[in-house]
């Protein structure tokens, strides 16, 4: 996770760049960059990404606006884990999540991929969506690697309060909403 931290000379390239100047359009002049992320699913893998809503990771702030860019490295299909999303979900409550599996730091949380629309894209292409929009993805369960770089973007002063609370998106990781179970 956060390759701009082991490679600062990507904050200057288009990809970041050019979504910081998306982010800013759909949520307003303050988004920053909060953090980046490379993930990897290789070849026959089958482990999905649980259904989660990005803001369930997050303590609780005054201003929850988020966006995230998903770029897909490579052609992004059912079958290799493209991703699935609720629609209008980031409109209603953040629903109950809890930590995923043994270890790790993902959170899960109930949804059935009845609930969701996949969107399959090309390499190359990209989907955005709110920090609380319900989404997941299915396992690789291809010959192929599917690679996907993600931008996440919040206010700045929203990212200068967390860090001063410690968080900062590499440490261990806490459920935030409300009704959590651990």
């Amino acid at each position: 996770m956060l390759p701009s931290r082991l490679m600062p000379e990507l904050l200057e390239k288009s990809l970041h760049k050019k979504t910081r100047m998306v982010a800013r359009q759909l949520l307003g002049d303050d988004m920053a960059l909060d953090f980046d992320m490379l993930i990897d699913k290789a070849p026959y893998s089958n482990t999905p990404t649980p259904w989660h809503q990005d803001c369930a990771y997050w303590i609780s702030m005054p201003d929850i606006r988020a966006a995230s860019c998903w770029v897909a490295l490579d052609d992004a299909v059912k079958d290799n884990g493209c991703m699935w999303y609720v629609p209008g979900s980031h409109l209603l409550p953040v629903r109950t999540h809890r930590p995923a599996g043994k270890g790790g730091g993902a959170l899960e949380c109930d949804a059935e991929e009845a609930e969701g629309t996949a969107v399959e894209i090309k390499a190359g292409s990209c989907v955005w969506h709110h920090g609380g929009t319900l989404h997941y993805s299915r396992g690789n369960s291809t010959d192929k690697r599917r690679r996907a770089f993600i931008n996440n973007f919040r206010p700045e002063e929203m990212i200068r309060f967390e860090r001063e609370q410690g968080f900062d998106h590499t440490g261990e990781r806490n459920v935030r909403n409300d009704n959590a179970k651990n």
